[in-house]
């Protein structure tokens, strides 16, 4: 079977149209791409590697799409690394702020029991596992979340009660 310039001249705008719709209707390639699928549709059309020569039509955009994938794949690995953007400054606590509020956290903890003030050492701070901590203290699953939510609790109300006294510029979210 062959191709004549007259079906190959009504399927170059069809084919544009895809091309030009899949990768956008500024694309500098469009016309690259469209010979690129023209070609490869003769070249199968020569070697007969066509099975259904009735419906060369889902042929030829099974062989566009695959041009146009390609075409993608290739510009994006051709694509210019990225420029090293700059981490933008943190935004955290001052070092002065940082202090305070570390003495405002060690005078909490320290009006803490020895227990609630070990759970919570080793939960946050030492960031232990629940079944390191159970191992540790020898309590069960829902002793150590009862004590853990309790603790928590008396924490949050003695800080709260120191910042009243401080003036309350500083919260802590336990």
């Amino acid at each position: 079977m062959t191709v004549s310039d007259e079906v190959l001249e009504k399927l170059r705008p069809k084919v544009s149209l895809k091309v030009s719709y899949e990768v956008g209707f500024f694309c500098p390639d469009i016309d690259d791409l469209v010979q690129e699928t023209l070609t490869r549709f003769l070249v199968a059309v020569q070697k007969e590697t066509v099975r259904n020569t009735e419906s060369l039509g889902p042929f030829l955009n099974g062989i566009c799409r695959n041009v146009i994938l390609e075409y993608w794949r290739r510009s994006t690995r051709e694509a210019p690394m990225p420029e090293t953007v700059p981490e933008p400054p943190a935004k955290g606590i001052p070092d002065a702020g940082l202090l305070e509020l570390r003495q405002a956290i060690a005078e909490g903890m320290s009006q803490l029991s020895s227990r609630d003030r070990q759970i919570l050492t080793a939960f946050y701070l030492e960031e232990k596992t629940k079944d390191e901590i159970l191992n540790m203290t020898g309590m069960s699953d829902e002793n150590f979340r009862v004590v853990l939510c309790r603790a928590k609790e008396r924490f949050r109300s003695i800080y709260q009660q120191q910042a009243k006294h401080r003036g309350g510029s500083r919260h802590l979210v336990v």
